[in-house]
């Protein structure tokens, strides 16, 4: 119900139960004094008896309960402003994301939190998305910054050797070692324009707990699934399943996998699983030809990726949705 009705309603009832419940105390009053009281009280009319000041007490006492019950209503209309007014100040303050908010209504109200949760939502989806992108970001250009500073420590140790060979030959080697620090000083300037590039990147393995990775992957992309009326599950059955990977990489072979997901399957519900060192990710969509759909699917990624973490997967499609499921080589060979 609408809260314009709702408020209507409540004024209509205050009008007419107001009136009612006083002339309804009144003759209720005079029928129990006329009736059982009068004779007693030799005959002396109700105007005139100790039931008229019982009768004016009961209205008061009357008045002030139907008060508070009209006044719930609107503390509790207050009560879930004041939730949303906290609930959007954390959220545009620097601290922890606030949870949503449940919405028991289908008012204005119920819609304005609704509205707030969807902010929440997508809030939580950007901020993820850009931890994410600034760790990877970060990696990359520590291990970019590694890789061009080794080889010009090398060149250095060539051109000590040289320099005692090659004293007529200092200026030009001066000039070198110049050149050599530049080149390492604009290192620690570098700003990595994009990390699309996968054969060049250099992946520093790690234990990665799978469980922690997929809960916030789902966190992430719950947003934009719900916003396709797509229902986004996760059953974490294993929830101590650990890969020797990089926990960048795995994400992002996750990333194209529900971003595949969600931009072609057409599905309705899709489910990730982590049970006996399998992840499985499930969706009841339309499926697509590995064939015809290479390259509109982004499986080169996905293959690239799983190639160099050194993880094992099946992709499985048809008419009825598709599955795709991945464990790790390495632990199947100890195992």
């Amino acid at each position: 119900m609408k809260l314009k009705k709702k408020y209507q309603l409540l004024l209509l009832s205050a009008i007419v139960s107001v009136p009612l419940l006083l002339l309804s105390i009144g003759v209720l009053m005079s029928v129990i004094y006329n009736a059982v009281f009068k004779t007693k009280n030799e005959h002396i009319p109700f105007h005139a008896s100790f039931a008229y000041p019982v009768m004016l007490v009961v209205f008061v006492v009357s008045l002030v309960v139907l008060a508070v019950l009209f006044s719930k209503s609107i503390s509790s209309l207050l009560s879930k402003i004041n939730i949303l007014n906290r609930t959007i100040r954390n959220l545009a303050s620097n601290n922890k994301i606030p949870n949503k908010i449940e919405v028991h209504s289908d008012d204005e109200v119920g819609e304005l939190i609704r509205s707030v949760n969807l902010l929440i939502e997508r809030t939580t989806y950007r901020e993820l998305e850009l931890k994410q992108q600034e760790a990877m970001k970060k990696e990359l250009l520590n291990k970019l910054r590694h890789d061009i500073n080794t080889p010009l420590t090398a060149v250095r140790l060539q051109l000590f050797y040289l320099e005692g060979q090659l004293q007529e030959q200092a200026p030009i080697l001066e000039s070198l070692y110049q050149q050599i620090q530049y080149i390492s000083e604009l290192t620690n300037e570098i700003h990595l324009q994009s990390t699309d590039t996968l054969e060049s990147s250099y992946i520093l393995q790690e234990e990665v707990n799978i469980h922690d990775v997929l809960e916030i992957m789902v966190q992430k992309w719950g947003y934009l699934y719900s916003m396709r009326e797509i229902e986004l599950l996760f059953h974490p059955v294993d929830q101590d399943l650990i890969w020797n990977c990089n926990a960048l990489w795995v994400q992002r072979l996750f990333d194209n996998i529900l971003q595949n997901a969600l931009k072609h399957s057409k599905a309705t519900k899709l489910e990730v699983t982590i049970e006996d060192g399998v992840v499985s990710i499930r969706d009841n969509g339309i499926g697509f030809d590995r064939n015809c759909s290479r390259e509109g699917l982004g499986l080169k990624i996905i293959e690239d990726i799983a190639r160099m973490l050194q993880i094992q997967y099946t992709l499985q499609s048809s008419d009825g949705g598709t599955l795709f499921c991945a464990h790790q080589i390495n632990e199947d060979k100890e195992g």
